[in-house]
Parts: structure tokens; sequence; C-alpha cells
């Protein structure tokens, strides 16, 4: 498909749609839910973890069917950076363990490390369009003392025998065409995809495999009732002996257990126009997707179209569509001196959700009900395999098949002020940056 963006030079900055739209190729085709229906298990939210959980119930003839609010896609999944990266966020293989115990560190720590290959692996059983590109995913180190700890976690996880290594210096910043970084660790089996083709491609997987998917249909009211899950939307029921939810923040307003339990995590995303030819030699020339470590983080990768994807979080000082337009410019140009003048065709805003722990949670709400929290800005990965292995305990009964083992939902203490407080962290990062 080509390129349809009008140029920013043209017209008034504003918000636009996620540039994944441009090749994402068209929606499945869903109905709305209408009338009663009746399963084994309700999946409620159309992003990676609900659709992949229904996927994979249906594989298992497993009765499913799953109800989203709008379109598949339409949430933090297609509004996301389309990175993989299957790594921890602030832990490590061995720090890890001092949180969970040896045995559930370790089941944990091979379900991340794989979440790369598992989420590749899947594209290509079924076959899926989405851009995908397993050519490596990075987290640059930016002083000596981070590049000898990341040194450290390579060999941490390469005892446990993940493709895992350390770029020292002078070949990150070649690989990376930026100069600002002095090493970076290496996930071979990571890389970037288009977020919104791939769970559409999951959603006609599911269907082809028996799923019962509705699309346009939020839910009205969920209750329990005579031993069932009750879900109502504006002109339709499912009744269900077990429910999943996995609607990300949107699980507050289905399930009482849910209220408080994530922050939410604002940031601009946003594309450049295609990169020229001299751009394409310097920037990122061997492909992968890198994010770094600093408190104000940058994240860079490129999709099939030529576009330099990269994002910023939001704060309290950048305010407005024009001033963030400056600000993603002013970040290329921070980063990447072949880019004296970047032009920026696509800004969205992008909505993820985090815990405290910073780890994917995996919630037990009683009654036959889970929920799933395993955005954390990394969710595309862990989302994937959560969603897998959930299928197969709901299938067998297994709760062995789950790396997160389920949890009682603990609300977030001082919700209110705490949901200030990524933005207020930004904020201060934005100024020592």
């Amino acid at each position: 498909m080509q390129h349809q963006a009008i140029s920013r030079r043209d017209r008034q900055p504003g918000l636009t749609s996620p540039v994944w739209a441009v090749n994402a190729g068209p929606a499945p085709k869903v109905e709305s839910l209408s009338g009663a229906h009746e399963v084994d298990v309700l999946v409620i939210g159309g992003g990676i973890a609900g659709v992949t959980t229904a996927l994979h119930l249906a594989e298992k003839r497993v009765d499913v069917a799953l109800v989203e609010a709008g379109q598949f896609g339409d949430g933090a999944t297609g509004q996301s950076g389309g990175i993989v990266a299957p790594d921890y966020i602030r832990h490590t293989p061995d720090s890890i363990q001092a949180v969970l115990g040896e045995a559930a560190g370790e089941r944990l720590t091979r379900m991340i490390g794989g979440s790369g290959q598992h989420v590749f692996d899947l594209i290509r059983r079924h076959e899926i369009e989405c851009d995908a590109r397993q050519d490596g995913f990075y987290t640059p180190s930016h002083t000596d003392a981070l590049a000898a700890q990341q040194r450290d976690y390579a060999r941490q996880w390469q005892t446990r025998g993940h493709k895992v290594s350390f770029v020292e210096g002078v070949q990150a910043r070649a690989l990376f065409g930026a100069d600002r970084y002095c090493g970076a660790l290496r996930f071979e089996e990571g890389g970037g995809l288009n977020p919104l083709a791939f769970v559409r491609g999951l959603a006609r997987a599911a269907q082809r495999s028996g799923a019962r998917l509705f699309g346009n249909s939020p839910v009205t009211r969920l209750e329990r009732k005579d031993g069932y899950w009750l879900c109502r939307t504006p002109i339709g029921t499912v009744r269900a002996q077990r429910l999943v939810l996995a609607a990300n923040g949107g699980n507050a307003a289905l399930h009482p257990a849910m209220q408080r339990t994530s922050l939410p995590l604002n940031v601009f995303q946003f594309a450049s126009m295609p990169l020229d030819p001299a751009q394409r030699q310097a920037i990122l020339p061997r492909g992968g997707a890198f994010t770094d470590k600093l408190p104000y983080l940058f994240t860079a990768r490129l999709d099939g179209l030529g576009h330099l994807i990269s994002a910023f979080p939001m704060s309290f000082m950048v305010n407005g569509d024009r001033a963030c337009y400056r600000e993603a410019r002013r970040r290329l140009k921070q980063h990447f001196k072949v880019m004296p003048e970047p032009q920026i065709d696509f800004l969205w805003h992008g909505l993820a959700w985090v815990n405290t722990s910073f780890l994917p949670e995996i919630y037990d709400l009683g009654d036959n009900a889970i929920a799933i929290q395993a955005c954390n800005g990394r969710g595309i990965a862990t989302n994937t395999v959560i969603g897998s292995e959930l299928a197969t305990m709901l299938a067998t009964g297994d709760r062995d098949a789950l790396s997160v083992q389920p949890r009682a939902p603990v609300p977030v203490r001082f919700h209110a002020g705490a949901s200030l407080l990524p933005r207020f962290l930004m904020s201060l990062a934005y100024l020592t940056n």
C-alpha cells in the first residue's frame, strides 16, 4: 500500500491516527453481539491478550466468545510502538528470584525470555501479514556503569540458554546511528511489527478456529447470576461458565476488584516521514528496535515503509499539539545527526497501563473469573504468551501451565495521587534531559 500521509508542512499540526493504519489491511469482519448466546468461556477485550486467549481456546476446542467494545486493536495495542521486547523492565534473571523465589523466578524468566520467539512463531504459523521483523531488540547503556551491569545481565540470560549478548560502544553506535550510547544489551529474538495488523491477523485466525468474535459491543452490565457470568451489551447477552477480563485499563469498569489496581502511562507516539536513502544507511542500518534506560526514555525503530517510529512520555512541560510536534522533532534531532530537519507525518496519543510491580499479572477474581494485567509498556510479547498459557490452563485445569501464578488483586495505595505520579516524574526527567 502506498504512503498516503499529507505533509505536516502543508497543514496545521494536530494529532493523527496511528501510522499502523497505513498498511494494516482491513479489519476482520465481525458483527455486533445480538441475541442470546451461551459459551464455556467469555473473553472481554479485543487487544492482544484477549484475542490470543480466544484463539488458543478455540484451537483446543473450547467454546469461547470474545466481546470488544470497538474494533480489534482500538485500544493500547493499536496505539503502541510495535516493539517486541523479550526483557524485564526493572528486573534481571537473577534479581527476580529475590522477588518471587527461585522456582517461580526461573519460570517467569523462561516465559519473558522466550516471549519474542513465541510471537514470531505464532505469526509464521498463522501467516499473519504484519510487517514482522525479528531483527533484535536493544536496551542501550548511556553510562559506563550501566554498560558494566548490562554485560553481567547478558551473562545471566546466556547461562539460562537465551540468545542475549552485549554490544560494545563503537558497534552499538554504528547499529543505532546515534552516538549517545556506550553499549547495548541485545535480545536476538526481539524486534518489531505492525501491532494493529498483528491483532487483526490473530482475530482472523481465531475466527477460522471457531471462536465467536463480536465487535462494537460495549459491555453495559456484567454480573454473576445463577452460577454463571452474564454479560449484557446494548442488543445482546452472553452467558458463560468462566470469564476472562482482558480489557487492560478497562478491567476496572468491569469488576470492582480491579478498581485502582493499575496506573495510566500516557505517551505520544510519532512517526517521521519515510527516511531518505542516506538516513536509511545511517539510522538502524541493520534494523532492530531499541529503548534506552534514561528516565526521559528514548525509543526508535523503522517500519517497512521507512518511517522512523519513536515516542516521548507525557509531561507537564509539553502542552498542545504544536508543542508535541516540536518535541518530536527535537528528540529526533537530539539523537540522529543525519536528521537536522526531521518531518513528523504521524503523531498520536498512546496509553499504557502499569502496575506497581512492573511484572505481568494474572488476577484470580473468584467465581471462575480471571483478569490479565500484563501491559507495563511492553505488552506485545508478554500478552501474547499469557494468552496462550491461560488458554492451556482453562482447557486443562492445570495451573502449572501458567508462568505467572494468579493472585488476588491489590489496589494501589493513594491511587488518585499515584495516577499523576508518572506524568510528574516525566516532567522532572524532561528538565534534566
